[in-house]
């Protein structure tokens, strides 16, 4: 989030964000600020999702389900904080499904890949 005055206008700018806590990160904080203009980048504006536990189970379900019926999975995730949240949920979920170890989990993503490893620490 940057704040600018331009010509003595305060303008606002921030990236995507969320009032909702994720698996790895907190809700974003709403500073105490009255800019002229704001510009906020936002992936899905003012769409209205389902609770995050539901949307959770029934991401899971899905998985869990195709992987019983012998099937494979495969997850496309652009963004490094959906792929890390995918990760998380999925990691979680294999851990309180003891049957499920021996399936693995790959990502192919460097970036993600450092980036859990430096959560983990």
């Amino acid at each position: 989030m940057f704040m600018a005055d331009i010509a003595s206008v305060q303008v606002l700018y921030t990236g995507d964000y969320s009032r909702e806590e994720d698996c790895h990160i907190c809700a974003a904080e709403i500073p105490q600020l009255s800019p002229d203009i704001c510009i906020i980048e936002s992936t899905y504006g003012v769409q209205l999702h389902q609770p995050q536990n539901v949307r959770e189970k029934r991401f899971t379900y899905v998985i869990h389900s195709t992987i019983s019926q012998g099937g494979c999975v495969l997850i496309l995730a652009f963004a490094l904080g959906r792929a890390q949240e995918l990760i998380l949920i999925l990691d979680e979920y294999w851990s309180n499904h003891p049957k499920l170890n021996n399936i693995p989990i790959y990502y192919a993503s460097p970036l993600a890949k450092r980036c859990m490893h430096i959560s983990s620490l």
